[in-house]
């Protein structure tokens, strides 16, 4: 026999080998569902672009051990409950808008400062890393497996908003405490509403504008009496992936082994594009629609909005230092991490 036929007669024993040993070690575990809970329907890029193909890698990477069952649209509980589902064992992994419940996690919500992140995909891995730490002590009761920011957001309104001051007296939907102070510095009335909720208040003239994304407007009907639309990366919600700590604890060492394959910063900077191109989708279709006025920023004003989002990182500043903790230090070492990755506003 040849030596190249010999040597292909190895490669392909060792091949098999590797297979039967890879096949004998799932064998001797136990088949594992885990079930994911996020907020949003299944329309949304969320679900069909980010939690559906995390879920059929973790599949495939297990070889079919590990299967994740995805529970969409709030049918486990509200959004701002979605970290004590984890926590509490009600799901086993849940999906997490870290800012949702003021005042609860105040560290991680230095993420949403205004005018932060100019990259949702390189910002999440700084995102992901920068919190690392700090997750230890804040969200100590879940396993914090990835963090990543959504498709951005700006303000939608029945007028046009070229500078703080013209959002005077409007009842404003915003999407977290950080936006909320910015509009309230403004003199304007936040309201702090699901996005589902949102929408329907602003066909009922509850509310002059909102802050949302762009096709989730048009996907939620929104667009039908907002037609000002503010063309400028105003803020990204920083989001999460959470884990029951009991639930991971269960897992075989090659199961446990594919979700921290699963929980890293690669898989932070991947998981927003689906969502920020699908919200980038909507953005196109209002720039071509003549009744929608998308706009932007007048250089000279641009000043104006970063300054008002300067006294709202104050705030923050002063709100987090309460804690314990060095907030100064804590946002530095934020902005730094998003230089680094090229990601900062």
């Amino acid at each position: 026999m040849n030596r190249k036929r010999m040597a292909a007669r190895w490669a392909t024993a060792l091949f098999a080998g590797s297979l039967l040993a890879a096949s004998t070690g799932w064998a001797q575990d136990k088949p594992v569902r885990l079930r994911l809970s996020h907020n949003l329907p299944t329309t949304n890029a969320l679900h069909f672009g980010v939690l559906e193909p995390w879920a059929k890698s973790i599949e495939e990477a297990s070889n079919g051990n590990l299967t994740v069952q995805i529970f969409p649209a709030q049918q486990m509980g509200p959004a701002k409950e979605h970290y004590n589902l984890a926590r509490d064992g009600i799901v086993d992994l849940s999906f997490y808008l870290v800012g949702i419940e003021p005042g609860r996690f105040p560290i991680v919500s230095a993420a949403e400062m205004p005018f932060l992140v100019s990259d949702n995909g390189k910002g999440s891995r700084a995102f992901y890393e920068w919190y690392q730490p700090y997750a230890e002590k804040e969200m100590r009761d879940v396993k914090v497996c990835t963090m990543f920011y959504d498709g951005g957001g700006t303000i939608h309104s029945k007028k046009k908003i070229e500078v703080p001051a013209d959002l005077q007296g409007l009842k404003i939907r915003s999407p977290n405490v950080l936006a909320a102070d910015f509009y309230r510095k403004a003199g304007a009335s936040p309201l702090q509403l699901s996005a589902s909720d949102a929408a329907e208040a602003v066909e009922r003239g509850v509310v002059d504008a909102i802050s949302f994304p762009w096709n989730l407007l048009k996907a939620l009907g929104a667009d039908r009496a907002l037609k000002y639309h503010l063309d400028m990366d105003f803020y990204s919600l920083g989001t999460a992936i959470l884990m029951n700590k009991a639930a991971y604890a269960r897992l075989s060492d090659n199961q446990k082994a594919v979700i921290d394959a699963h929980c890293n910063a690669d898989w932070a900077e991947k998981l927003p594009k689906a969502w920020y191109d699908w919200e980038q989708e909507g953005r196109k279709v209002l720039l071509a629609d003549p009744s929608h006025t998308v706009y932007k920023v007048a250089d000279e004003n641009i000043g104006e909005w970063r300054a008002m989002a300067e006294r709202v990182r104050e705030d923050w500043e002063k709100g987090a230092s309460k804690n314990g903790v060095d907030a100064k230090e804590a946002f530095e070492s934020l902005q730094a991490k998003l230089r680094e990755y090229d990601a900062a506003y």
